[in-house]
């Protein structure tokens, strides 16, 4: 645990926790950038990268608590971490896909997978910088 890191120190007052266990804990994301709903699931040891099997535990408990959470939506995504501040700590955030979000151009730029509201899998998004960025000059 790092006392400076605020993933590791999500057990304030005031922070809504859905679901918590030895391993993981799930969160609303203190900055919603304009969804309605935005989740994390923050692996409690202060690690950049955790593996595989531990990977899938969690994204099948954050998958659980999407379920309920973005009922009012068809779809939601879960991001891989690329323009995070917090490259030290594992997690991953999920949120509905606004397009009047604050965040919305950089998702577009982040690799993410893609759920219905009951959990199954729909695609996995993984753009490509470059393109995306020579895009944008052309605006």
């Amino acid at each position: 645990m790092n006392s400076e890191c605020p993933l590791c120190n999500l057990h304030k007052p005031g922070e809504h926790i859905y679901y918590e266990d030895e391993k993981i804990i799930i969160v609303d994301a203190k900055n919603k950038k304009g969804h309605r709903e935005r989740l994390i699931v923050v692996w409690k040891e202060h690690i950049p990268k955790i593996n595989r099997e531990e990977e899938e535990y969690a994204i099948s408990k954050l998958k659980e608590v999407c379920k309920q959470v973005f009922s009012y939506t068809d779809k939601y995504e879960i991001y891989v971490d690329r323009f995070s501040t917090f490259m030290d700590h594992w997690h991953r955030p999920a949120s509905d896909t606004d397009p009047n979000s604050e965040d919305y151009e950089q998702i577009l730029m982040t690799p993410r997978d893609v759920y219905n509201v009951n959990g199954s899998f729909i695609e996995r998004i993984e753009p490509n910088i470059t393109e995306q960025k020579k895009k944008e000059k052309e605006k």
